[in-house]
């Protein structure tokens, strides 16, 4: 496919026919990951890979009991609220428990900008430190590129993914199942995200993107 009209087609896949992913193209599409550029070259990630259903369950399951621990504080405060997170979980967090083939997990590693260390070494501010490791983050914007490419392989392969975040503030409970039932554990790794894949069902919907004028400028 070309590349065109890969970055079309990507959407967000949330309904998957039936059928399982071969592991040679699951190689592939992670062969495609590790080939984004990283800060120095560092390639702070690793991806796991998982087909199994129990597995799959068991990390569903733990993201839904963390998100009703949430929740039944969240009801003393705001039933409503609560109510829209439990909705939320359910309906866009994990909906993959019974329908993906797979899932992909991305763990990463801390990654030290250039200027953190010296600036630290002449006793800069708090603010300007955390300014470096924070928003502008180049470990973070590393994985992002690795999952790019990530999911633009799937969609090359005949695949769709659904690229997730929303289960964030149960990275530790994810973690705790992949030690647990995969024996995964990799010293100074941790969660940042997983995507849902399989072949996508027809005719899914996706928001609008912003015209080119609201995102663009040019300046000569």
């Amino acid at each position: 496919m070309e590349l065109q009209a890969i970055m079309e087609k990507r959407q967000s896949i949330r309904r998957y026919q039936e059928g399982g992913i071969p592991d040679a193209d699951l190689e592939e599409i992670i062969k495609a990951a590790g080939s984004a550029p990283s800060g120095k070259n560092t390639q702070n990630w690793h991806f796991v890979a998982i087909k199994n259903r129990k597995i799959i369950q068991k990390i569903a399951d733990a993201i839904s009991a963390k998100n009703e621990s949430i929740c039944l504080e969240m009801d003393k405060v705001d039933k409503d609220k609560a109510d829209r997170f439990r909705k939320f979980c359910k309906n866009f967090t994990v909906f993959w428990r019974d329908t993906a083939p797979a899932i992909i997990v991305t763990m990463a590693t801390v990654y030290v900008p250039s200027g953190y260390n010296e600036y630290k070494l002449i006793g800069a501010e708090q603010e300007i430190l955390l300014d470096l490791m924070g928003y502008r983050n180049p470990g973070m914007q590393s994985i992002g590129a690795a999952c790019e490419n990530l999911t633009l392989k799937a969609i090359d392969l005949g695949y769709g993914t659904c690229w997730l975040t929303s289960a964030n503030y149960a990275a530790a409970e994810i973690e705790k199942v992949l030690k647990e039932e995969t024996g995964f554990e990799r010293e100074g790794f941790f969660f940042v995200n997983l995507f849902a894949i399989g072949t996508p069902q027809e005719n899914q919907k996706s928001p609008a993107k912003k015209a080119l004028e609201e995102v663009y400028t040019l300046v000569k």
